[in-house]
């Protein structure tokens, strides 16, 4: 078995820290008045001192405040628990758990640990969960734990760390999940309890030990992972059954396989991982796959082969060096390299973490919330105070005319809000202009009805968008645009920026993204009924890894992708579960001429691949440039 040593825990936590940025670096501290809720004040007085028992303060914390946004906060301690924590229900027909966010001073700091050889996780409970986020019926939505780890402590065998329920927007931050016995516990984060776990994001988590690291089941959302690290799993780092599942920065190391992709509707993509085999009795390959499976730029020394897939007639990998694995035929429409297009990626910028004593409120400006007052000027006071950081105290905020960041402001900080911009009549509720900080970002905010935009990018400066749920984005300036963990229900035009996006959400009938001469790269990204999905023109380009287009609604007429004199390369699966798919999978123009890719496939003799109603796309490319081949079959050409 694997034994992690404290050397190489060391440099796990080293390299964990390095990846998360400000809040790994900065403990996640609130102001007093921030409507945060700190479990260990009362009336929940948990301790934290590693010895008392504080399950019933964290759950009774937890049962308090359903459905409310609420951050449930344990400062920096080592909580022993003895049974599972349970995210809360709300009364009502739908029952739903959703919009509880759970959240460590820091990843190092806050322990929940389980007790040790607690009868409830032994080796007769197979899968008990420490946490357990929800289960089935309704929305999810906003459900997450950020900057802690999860201790199964001794003698709980059968113990599982985390039950994941989020959806639309949430997920892990900056989690650790660890069985310091590597020969005990089942799953670290268990995704396989539910048909509705996703779309949510996975960011800066680590896995220690047990049977698998992550599993993953059922065909209906999709995931979004990155910089993970799998260490010490006695099967398998990532076991998945059917789930749409995409990484970036997978780094495993153990005496199992790194992937095993069990179900042929599951799709799997991977963009940069080192796999690393232990040595073992039964040697075995990196990646046991039987599904749809994009691999780039991918190590895996000490196993046998990279990739071996049993149950098809395309060959595997050989490996140690894996540039690219495609499960799947590329495809194109015109001469094109049969390789993704390469954009620069750049990491997703982190705030720098000001002590909260600094940070300005609307509160003091005569702002309320959870009033039917307009909370406009008091915010946008805030913002005039001086102060870089602005911070919305938990609770719904009312905005009905835009609000100006401006000046010394480069954060603005939700405290999981509501804000209701009810009436903004297609206005945004903050704009982001030429003058200020040169980079601004905006965080952990809900929209309540959230049909108008929440921020508009409208001059030159950076704007990072993340953990925010119905916030949909508007753009008539340039400047660059990160979007992490963000739901939408309005469409997205670029015009002229340069985009990196994570885990990007849409709800809505017609085109979700255009890109209108900018440069776009998108890692999950996950939409639902009628519309195009990114549509790339004026010279724009696009790379998207990892999608899931779920076909739901009606007759379908403009295709799934367009490139209207382009270029772009797309990775992604669909799912249609009432037998109404695209029919028209993409459209490019080039010089002229358009071409149309039909679920069909270009030639009768060669079709697309299916899945789940749908199609399956490992790749297609749809740029010129060296070693491009011509396409198989004209794919309908037209000369408008």
């Amino acid at each position: 078995m694997v034994n992690l040593t404290a050397g190489f825990r060391m440099a796990l936590a080293l390299a964990a820290c390095a990846a998360a940025g400000g809040p790994a670096a900065a403990e996640v501290r609130f102001p007093e008045d921030s409507g945060v809720i700190d479990v260990t004040r009362p009336p929940y007085n948990a301790r934290g001192d590693g010895q008392s028992d504080d399950t019933a303060a964290i759950q009774q914390a937890l049962l308090d405040h359903p459905d409310r946004n609420a951050v449930i906060y344990l400062p920096t301690g080592t909580y022993r628990i003895s049974q599972t924590l349970k995210w809360p229900w709300t009364e009502g027909i739908d029952g739903r758990q959703r919009a509880t966010i759970l959240q460590g001073q820091s990843r190092t700091g806050t322990v929940i640990r389980l007790g040790d050889r607690t009868p409830a996780f032994g080796s007769g409970s197979r899968g008990h969960p420490m946490l357990w986020m929800g289960q089935e019926l309704s929305t999810h939505a906003r459900n997450a734990i950020r900057d802690l780890t999860v201790d199964i402590g001794i003698g709980n065998p059968g113990a599982t760390g985390i039950r994941l329920m989020a959806n639309h927007q949430g997920g892990l931050r900056n989690v650790t999940v660890r069985a310091p016995d590597p020969t005990q516990g089942v799953v670290g984060i268990d995704l396989a309890h539910a048909e509705i776990v996703g779309p949510c994001l996975l960011r800066d988590v680590a896995v220690e030990g047990f049977e698998y690291g992550i599993q993953a089941a059922y065909s209906l959302n999709s995931v979004t992972l990155e910089h993970v690290m799998l260490t010490g799993q006695r099967m398998a780092a990532v076991r998945n059954s059917g789930q749409t599942l995409t990484f970036r920065d997978l780094q495993t190391r153990g005496e199992g396989p790194a992937i095993q992709s069990t179900d042929r509707t599951g799709f799997v993509t991977v963009v940069g991982g080192r796999f690393e085999g232990l040595p073992t009795r039964r040697p075995s390959p990196a990646v046991l796959n039987r599904a749809f499976l994009f691999l780039q730029d991918v190590t895996t020394p000490g196993y046998t082969n990279a990739v071996q897939a049993p149950s098809r007639d395309r060959e595997g990998a050989a490996g140690p060096e894996v540039p690219l694995y495609l499960s799947h035929d590329a495809f194109n429409l015109h001469p094109a390299p049969h390789l993704p297009i390469g954009l620069e990626v750049r990491e997703t910028p982190a705030p720098d973490w000001d002590p909260p004593s600094g940070w300005a409120s609307p509160l003091a400006h005569g702002g309320r919330p959870d009033d039917t007052g307009d909370d406009t000027a008091a915010i946008q006071a805030a913002i005039d105070s001086g102060a870089t950081t602005v911070y919305l105290p938990n609770g719904t905020w009312n905005v009905r005319s835009t609000i100006e960041i401006r000046g010394r402001v480069h954060r603005v900080v939700g405290c999981e809000a509501r804000i209701n911009n009810d009436g903004m009549r297609g206005q945004p509720v903050f704009r982001v202009g030429p003058e200020g900080a040169p980079r601004v970002h905006v965080e952990r905010l809900e929209v309540v009805p959230g049909y108008d935009p929440l921020v508009e990018q409208a001059g030159d400066r950076t704007l990072v968008l993340s953990a925010c749920h119905q916030a949909a984005l508007t753009c008539s300036g340039r400047g660059d645009l990160f979007i992490e963990d963000v739901s939408s229900l309005r469409p997205c035009e670029i015009r002229g920026n340069r985009v990196w996006a994570r885990q990007w959400n849409f709800e809505l009938d017609g085109t979700k993204i255009t890109n209108d001469g900018g440069t776009l790269w998108v890692l999950g990204l996950m939409a639902s009924r009628p519309g195009t999905l990114i549509d790339t023109r004026n010279g724009g380009r696009t790379e998207l890894l990892g999608a899931l287009c779920v076909a739901s609604g009606g007759f379908k007429a403009a295709p799934l992708l367009r490139l209207n004199e382009s270029e772009g390369s797309f990775v992604l699966g669909e799912a249609s579960f009432f037998t109404n798919p695209f029919q028209l999978v993409v459209e490019e123009t080039r010089g002229g001429v358009v071409r149309r890719l039909r679920s069909t496939g270009p030639t009768p003799d060669r079709p697309l691949p299916t899945r789940l109603g749908g199609v399956g796309l490992t790749l297609y490319s749809g740029y010129d440039g060296p070693g491009a081949v011509p396409p198989a079959g004209a794919g309908d050409p037209v000369r408008p």
